[in-house]
């Protein structure tokens, strides 16, 4: 910001390095073993591409002649950890790696990581050769997310259009965020926020389709029933109550798919979509005539 700039030095100093060399043919045919291991396809492309290269050992040490700060190398206390060495333990230490093992039988391997698009090196090429550098199992997937756009522009202080997720959740409530943010968002594709957007959302989704149901609901419940669900009874038209069961029913097997899948956001819409069925049911059958007959 000054415009001011040092002359550039080059350096040479003694550190500590992992072998990751070693794990780079097994590396790669555990990725091509494991379809599943990193995902979407396009980062596990993307890892296989990077892959190609010989990989070379990863530097993991800084001497405190010039960093100070640092957890310091257990094995030698004149160097600090490299910070992502350090930094990618604390996955399995924070299960408890070495200090309660049915804590960490019970946590780990994780069945899903995930983490940024990009930090996937990070998480897909050092952090498993770390993992098998000392025997313990791999994270059955990983997953990179996108990232959440202003518009089709990335976020940026400088530009000032920046999200604050906290003043909107002051402004609406955490759940209304929530939704949108895994409603809005393909897993592994960057994603577009915009005030305008979430709006539409908001009102289309929560207030009119599901806020539209529950008042309903609520409602006849409470004027008909002490609101308490009644014991169904045989309805005059049967064919209504079959194809919302079934569709209901379809719902219900389909999501625990999905959500497997990471695809959330199919996971959300096809409950939605189920609510709207409802609405339709009710405008179709209106109960609260039948009741009054």
């Amino acid at each position: 910001d000054s415009g001011q700039f040092r002359q550039v030095e080059k350096v040479k100093e003694r550190n500590w390095f992992f072998r990751m060399s070693a794990y780079h043919e097994r590396l790669i045919e555990h990725i091509r073993e494991h379809p599943k291991f990193i995902q979407p396809d396009t980062r596990r492309n993307e890892v296989l591409g990077f892959l190609r290269k010989p990989l070379g050992d990863l530097c993991i040490s800084r001497p405190k002649s010039r960093l100070t700060w640092g957890v310091e190398l257990p094995f030698d206390p004149g160097y600090v950890n490299y910070v992502w060495f350090d930094a990618l333990t604390n996955y399995i230490s924070a299960v408890g790696y070495t200090e309660d093992e049915e804590r960490f039988a019970r946590w780990w391997p994780a069945d899903v990581h995930m983490i940024g698009k990009d930090i996937l090196t990070t998480h897909a090429v050092y952090w498993p050769t770390m993992l098998m550098a000392a025997g313990i199992p791999l994270p059955r997937t990983i997953f990179a997310h996108g990232w959440w756009l202003m518009g089709e522009e990335k976020m940026s202080k400088s530009l000032g259009n920046v999200v604050r997720p906290l003043d909107l959740i002051d402004l609406v409530g955490v759940d209304p965020v929530r939704y949108y943010l895994m409603r809005d968002m393909v897993l592994g594709q960057d994603a577009s926020f915009t005030p305008d957007a979430f709006e539409r959302r908001y009102n289309s989704d929560l207030a009119n389709d599901l806020g539209n149901l529950a008042n309903r609901v609520a409602k006849f419940l409470r004027r008909h029933f002490e609101a308490r669900v009644p014991q169904p009874k045989r309805p005059p038209d049967p064919a209504h109550d079959e194809n919302l069961k079934a569709a209901a029913g379809a719902v219900v097997q389909r999501v625990p798919q999905l959500i497997g899948e990471m695809r959330l956001h199919e996971t959300i819409e096809d409950i939605m979509e189920l609510v709207r069925q409802v609405n339709t049911y009710l405008e179709q059958t209106q109960p609260w005539h039948q009741i009054k007959a």
